[in-house]
């Protein structure tokens, strides 16, 4: 798969177990899990100040 110019794809490791849910709440707002994981790491930025 392509990613844009603007994207960088990374590989990282994370509990199986975590995995899963996180499958499971990005099934529910109807994302993928790569824009779910994005979405959440912006909505934290987005609250942390600089």
């Amino acid at each position: 798969m392509v990613v844009s110019k603007d994207s960088v794809r990374i590989m990282i490791t994370i509990p199986i177990s975590l995995k899963e849910e996180l499958e499971v709440e990005a099934k529910n707002e109807n994302r993928s899990l790569s824009n779910y994981i994005v979405t959440l790491i912006q909505k934290r930025n987005e609250k942390t100040p600089d």
